[in-house]
């Protein structure tokens, strides 16, 4: 049977699938929806500006600096959150009150695709859909990062790739040519590798559960634009009602 922490452990992890989830799916609405621009992965996105200036692009240069100064307002607005709350537990309040401020970003943006057409809106309103969203998920990244778990970054999948490959080093190097890896401060010989073996299994399934929201996602707005925008704030609606009932304080 398992133990409080343990169950608390399991949830918060499972939370964080679904924030991954939910951050791929927006990507891919932005990207199909709004005209070739990341809202959720800056990495990408830097990349498409640095594409648009070489080409003389302006507009997907302007759209592509919308996501990048709404991602940074967001993560400024949720870093402050979360930081000025309490710290003590698995998951602060903090955290629960940033992702509900994420989801109210999102709410709007989905209002604002379905008055504007989503895809079809015009220049000026895609804009600030892409604003929107950037928002939304910049709130996301400061509230995961928040949580410290195994180096996961719900929109940062080039660090949560990278950290993959740290861990599973560490799991499958232990007692190679040159003997055991010293493990880390806090574990024990006989903790690390399960440690490791947890952290490999996490990461991988945050990687491949943000592939999984971009297909869902990715496959609505082909076959029903105007219900793409309800699989991220439903995911979301899940994360915030969980995280609410099970850390009130």
């Amino acid at each position: 049977m398992l133990s409080t922490s343990s169950r608390s452990i399991i949830i918060r992890n499972g939370l964080l699938l679904l924030l991954a989830c939910a951050a791929g799916a927006i990507d891919a609405i932005s990207y199909l929806g709004l005209g070739r621009v990341f809202t959720a992965n800056m990495t990408g996105n830097t990349v498409l500006l640095g594409l648009a200036l070489v080409q003389a692009d302006h507009q997907e240069a302007l759209r592509a600096s919308l996501a990048l100064v709404g991602f940074l307002g967001g993560a400024t607005l949720g870093a402050w959150i979360v930081e000025k709350g309490p710290s003590a537990g698995l998951w602060p309040r903090a955290v629960t009150v940033a992702l509900t401020l994420e989801w109210g970003f999102l709410m709007v943006f989905a209002v604002g695709w379905w008055y504007t057409g989503g895809g079809a809106a015009t220049f000026a309103a895609r804009g600030s859909l892409i604003v929107l969203s950037a928002l939304a998920m910049g709130v996301q990244s400061a509230s995961a990062r928040r949580l410290e778990v195994s180096g996961i970054a719900t929109t940062y999948i080039t660090g949560t790739v990278t950290m993959l490959a740290t861990w599973l080093m560490r799991w499958l190097g232990r007692g190679g040519a040159n003997g055991s890896l010293p493990p880390r401060a806090g574990m024990t010989d006989s903790g690390a590798p399960r440690q490791a073996r947890r952290a490999v299994g996490l990461l991988a399934a945050v990687w491949g559960i943000y592939i999984g929201g971009a297909m869902v996602a990715g496959a609505c707005v082909r076959l029903s634009p105007e219900l793409a925008v309800l699989f991220p704030l439903a995911l979301m609606l899940v994360v915030m009602v969980t995280a609410a009932v099970h850390w009130p304080q």
